[in-house]
């Protein structure tokens, strides 16, 4: 029987990036999250709600992910209900499933990591946003590289690639992954002269080049181009993973635990694995406690990919997570060890970085 859920708190934060990140839709420089904290039975437990401040992502926000929450999500699990039959929301979903799947395996003593059957490290790549200036961009992946991260992927747009892409590789030479995102931006011919130009520098692959509901487009251009495709925004359930895999539409799948949830994710994984598709996790620039389950997923066997897990300084510098850092060691992430998600929140730094705190009972 699952815990009884008694109380549950909103929290809004708000942490400033160590600097703006750019991608082919926005530019942002401070992440707004919202956590999720429970109190059951068996005791407590944190989920971060990923969804962005803007809508242009994939139409989800975080205002509207606190009032699903408030009004329909929490109310159903107070009553013992399933909430997962709210459809959307999804990353509000999956903070709330993380948050009592967390206070569930506290109680047991049960590490995140054993609970999933994941490895006890996860090689450490890193997402760079969209820059106009390419010495700049020079400067700034040759420290990650030095600083030990495996794979390098560079947002791209339209006008904003094929010198980009080249200038990386050149200063990365071979010894890096590197990787392109285009969120979306192309359509199928402006991928086409994409692919035509960068198919020989060896890309670990291109991630969403045309747009979410694209699937035809993204099929031919599968089997037209050397480069692999990895899709992303359109994997949005297990169901939609395996009508992509089933249309040879990709190369390789995205996996976002924000958006998926953990089981979602874990879904998503086996997929892939029984499709023998390359699987890699995707990040949504979480603060430590969505990075906390972001790591324990990309653990899984089947990730055979390096995807998105950075340090925290990637974002916040090395004091401005609210959890306690993660760093990059020998060009890995240690996956927390602790009950549950192995990670919680810093009193003082929660404090400093909340700007909006809700307390929801059954009886509101």
């Amino acid at each position: 029987m699952e815990p009884a859920l008694h109380e549950a708190e909103l929290i809004r934060v708000r942490l400033r990036f160590v600097e703006p990140f750019r991608t082919a839709h926005t530019a942002t420089a401070t992440k707004d999250a919202l956590l999720v904290r429970v109190q059951t039975d068996a005791g407590a437990g944190w989920g971060e709600c990923t969804a962005p401040a803007s809508p242009e992502y994939d139409g989800e926000t975080v205002d509207g992910a606190r009032a699903a929450l408030r009004d329909h999500l929490l109310p159903r699990a107070f009553a013992g209900v399933g909430f997962a039959a709210v459809p959307g929301n999804r990353a509000a979903n999956a903070a709330l499933e993380c948050a009592l799947l967390d206070a569930r395996l506290r109680a047991d003593a049960i590490p995140l990591r054993l609970w999933l059957g994941s490895r006890e490290t996860v090689d450490a790549g890193v997402a760079v946003g969209i820059t106009d200036d390419l010495d700049q961009l020079r400067s700034t992946v040759r420290s990650y590289a030095t600083a030990g991260y495996r794979r390098i992927k560079c947002k791209i747009e339209p006008g904003r690639d094929v010198d980009v892409l080249r200038a990386v590789r050149a200063e990365l030479g071979a010894d890096v992954e590197l990787a392109a995102d285009a969120n979306g931006s192309y359509d199928y011919k402006g991928a086409r002269r994409l692919f035509d130009a960068i198919d020989g520098l060896g890309l670990q692959c291109v991630e969403q080049p045309c747009a979410a509901d694209a699937v035809d487009e993204h099929a031919a251009l599968v089997s037209e181009v050397r480069t692999p495709i990895c899709l992303d925004e359109p994997v949005t359930s297990p169901a939609a993973a395996r009508q992509i895999i089933a249309r040879h539409a990709c190369d390789a799948l995205a996996v976002k635990v924000g958006r998926l949830g953990i089981s979602g994710a874990r879904q998503v994984h086996d997929e892939c694995v029984t499709a023998s598709i390359a699987a890699l996790a995707g990040g949504m620039l979480e603060t430590g406690i969505g990075r906390a389950a972001l790591l324990a997923v990309a653990a899984l066997p089947g990730f055979t990919r390096t995807g998105d897990c950075a340090g925290s300084d990637r974002f916040f510098g090395s004091d401005g997570d609210l959890t306690e850092p993660f760093t990059v060691v020998d060009g890995k992430l240690a996956v927390p060890t602790g009950p549950g998600l192995g990670v919680e929140p810093i009193p003082e730094r929660l404090a400093r970085a909340t700007i909006a705190r809700e307390r929801i009972t059954p009886r509101d």
